[in-house]
């Protein structure tokens, strides 16, 4: 409990800073308490202790992201939280995982973008209702609505006029399967964001996200490949074949596949050649510290 109370007085005590122009060493203050919050939520001994630092940190984050200098500032010592900036630099999400105590997780994040036609910065909550989604892969979503997920990469589209981001990010669902999530961010209308898009093809099946799902004791590749314009990622089949369509016993057998992006379309390509693909290999085995916990 005073690990709690402390979390509290030092959030209280940055809540009472005003809004001004903030000089770069508040921002770094900020984030010295931030990481404070982070670890705890990562390594706290009860689920209580976990989710009263993430509701401390997820109000703390909110604030600091009000000051505009903020959407430069790297946080770089926030290693438990993925911060992803996209490559036309108008949008950067933060994502970050509470592993509950029955080994399942929930997943928070923050949208944080330029909003040109207000000349401001805009930060758009991201509530996770994964457990509550049935059919995720076709399902049309909004940050109210979220499959949510821990994102380590953007793919910056933009086709007829609107801007896509194809999102890569990792899912621990529970401690039976672990899933790999593509999905599409785009704006729609006053500069709502909305998830899922029609884009997703696998033969003649067309789908708004690309879901895979293995066994939580394998590990595998989901990367972009730029040069090639492709998503590369492991063929699974599964450990048995009395175990087909079971996917949390799925497994890579060590060829791989695409998704292409051809005409608008990330269109899927079976049996591909990847030269090396383990040098681009971002959450491919996880690390023993940080983002992902053991």
């Amino acid at each position: 409990m005073k690990k709690i109370f402390t979390i509290f007085c030092t959030f209280f005590l940055l809540s009472s800073i005003s809004a001004q122009k903030v000089s770069k060493h508040l921002i770094t203050e900020y984030e010295d308490t931030l990481k404070v919050m982070a670890h705890t939520i990562m390594n706290a001994e009860t689920e209580q202790e976990k989710f009263v630092a993430n509701h401390a940190f997820t109000r703390t984050l909110k604030e600091v992201l009000q000051y505009e200098r903020s959407f430069d500032y790297p946080f770089d010592s926030l290693k438990t939280i993925s911060i992803k900036t996209s490559s036309d630099n108008r949008v950067r999400i933060y994502t970050w995982i509470l592993r509950k105590d029955n080994g399942t997780y929930q997943y928070f994040g923050f949208v944080h973008y330029k909003n040109k036609s207000k000349k401001r910065y805009e930060i758009i909550a991201l509530n996770d209702n994964s457990e509550n989604i049935r059919r995720p892969k076709n399902k049309q979503l909004d940050n109210k609505n979220w499959y949510g997920a821990l994102y380590y990469e953007i793919i910056y589209i933009k086709k007829k006029g609107r801007k896509y981001y194809t999102l890569l990010g990792w899912d621990g669902n529970n401690d039976v399967s672990t899933k790999k999530i593509i999905d599409v961010m785009y704006f729609s209308g006053k500069e709502i964001i909305k998830f899922g898009a029609s884009i997703f093809r696998a033969g003649k099946t067309t789908t708004k996200r690309f879901i895979i799902e293995y066994n939580a004791n394998s590990n595998i590749s989901v990367h972009y490949e730029k040069d090639e314009n492709r998503i590369v990622f492991d063929h699974l089949i599964p450990m048995r074949k009395d175990l087909d369509g079971l996917h949390e016993y799925y497994v890579p057998d060590g060829t791989y596949n695409a998704l292409r992006y051809t005409n608008g379309k990330w269109i899927l390509k079976d049996d591909v050649i990847v030269k090396n693909p383990n040098s681009k290999n971002p959450i491919k085995e996880k690390p023993k510290m940080g983002i992902i916990p053991n």
